[in-house]
């Protein structure tokens, strides 16, 4: 097997080892709840500064909510980072792009004039066949010499009207958001189906979007110039996906990406295993005790 094919296992596997590895620890967690005891005592001291969190304990005992925060912080502290590290990429690549832009070709000019995106488009002079939709705040449409190249007027016309809207939607800082909740997600392998699937559904909506201007063989003319594409691989640019999904749109029998049961039965097992480690936390008698030296005094 090849390196390639090797990491893409890897990735493929990574869901399910940090599932089991969650689910495992959270079950340790329940089994030995001395451990919960550090973090309970921390969140008491924080509710002396702060009595309003107090409030949180009249609903759940102490340990219970240390195991709860424990997994939120996890899940809010791998989003931030992802989030953190994806927004700096991203605006270094628009940065980049920015640098990189071209004068407009007249054919280009015209053809993003006709679909008012006059002020919003982007030249590249790159080989490489290329159109996507980048910017947070103000989202522009790029276009590379080698995609103007191989395409006519019509299918130019459908990369535009499907790019700008992507643009109209703001479908780069939509793309961010899924990449950075995905990441908070990152204990179920549910998440990365998630992912794809709503990836699809935009991607459909903006070839919908195109089959209102151009016919459906200038869109597919149009995917099949850029097959050769590499993924676009910076969340905050909305470029070439799902392409099984929209080939299957444009043969008349659309179709979304399938959410593989596997990830149904792991995902909702682990949301069990935390339910019931959750609920024996709560409720052991054996930590009354240790439950009700932790209550904050409320009034």
């Amino acid at each position: 097997m090849c390196q390639r094919h090797l990491t893409i296992a890897r990735l493929r596997a990574w869901p399910w080892a940090v599932s089991a590895v969650t689910g495992l620890v959270v079950l340790l967690l329940a089994a030995v709840p001395a451990l919960l005891v550090p973090v309970a005592r921390g969140y008491q001291a924080v509710c002396a500064e702060y009595p309003p969190l107090a409030q949180l304990t009249n609903h759940l005992p102490p340990l219970p909510l240390a195991l709860l925060l424990i997994l939120a912080a996890l899940a809010l502290g791998n989003g931030a980072r992802a989030g953190t590290v994806q927004l700096i990429s991203t605006l270094r690549f628009n940065r980049t792009l920015r640098r990189q832009a071209a004068p407009l070709p007249l054919r280009l000019s015209a053809a993003g004039a006709a679909l008012g995106l006059s002020n919003r488009l982007t030249y590249l002079e790159h080989a490489l066949p290329a159109a996507f939709c980048y910017g947070l705040l103000r989202p522009q449409v790029a276009v590379t010499a080698g995609l103007l190249d191989r395409l006519d007027d019509e299918a130019l016309a459908a990369v535009l009207a499907h790019e700008r809207q992507h643009l109209r939607r703001r479908d780069p800082a939509r793309y961010l958001a899924i990449h950075v909740l995905t990441a908070a997600a990152f204990m179920f392998p549910l998440a990365p189906a998630l992912r794809q699937r709503l990836e699809a559904r935009i991607e459909l909506g903006a070839d919908r979007a195109a089959l209102a201007v151009a016919p459906r063989g200038a869109l597919a003319t149009a995917l099949l110039a850029m097959l050769a594409t590499p993924p676009m691989r910076v969340p905050g640019a909305a470029a070439l996906t799902a392409t099984e999904a929209r080939i299957a749109q444009l043969a008349g029998r659309p179709v979304l990406p399938t959410i593989p049961a596997p990830a149904w039965v792991a995902s909702l097992a682990l949301a069990a295993i935390i339910a019931v480690a959750t609920i024996d936390l709560a409720a052991s008698a054996d930590l009354v005790k240790m439950v009700c030296a932790l209550c904050p005094d409320l009034p």
